[in-house]
């Protein structure tokens, strides 16, 4: 087996001041339109933002690659549970480098002004 995992911290101001500037056109660069639809009417939008985005990064670092060589950030997919806990699913370049995923886990949180995601996947050595 192998452990890869990434982490990323990202202070929420930062996507807000992004969001405000460029709304809908960031979004639709960055979330899936699954996504979009998750968080469109969310009280906290910016936090909803925040967390997708800081997961993303974390995700990209976890294969070494980081949002680079084909890796976008619609590569990634963060869906919360009804019950709050995110999911996350694997498209395009990342899922093909992810072809002997046998699990992940993923833990996104915030205190106050900053988000702090990790994300660590486990491959088989087939």
């Amino acid at each position: 087996m192998v452990i890869l995992q990434g982490i990323d911290l990202l202070k929420i101001e930062r996507i807000k001041k992004v969001y405000l500037n460029y709304s809908d056109r960031f979004l639709e660069k960055i979330l899936t339109n699954r996504e979009i639809k998750q968080i469109k009417n969310h009280r906290q939008i910016y936090n909803k933002i925040a967390g997708k985005f800081s997961a993303k990064e974390a995700a990209s670092k976890a294969l070494g690659t980081g949002i680079s060589n084909g890796i976008t950030f619609k590569d990634f997919e963060i869906l919360n549970e009804s019950n709050g806990c995110p999911k996350l699913n694997f498209y395009g370049v990342a899922k093909t480098k992810l072809k002997n995923l046998s699990s992940y886990s993923i833990s996104i949180t915030h205190d106050g002004e900053y988000i702090v995601s990790v994300v660590t996947l486990l491959l088989s050595d087939k």
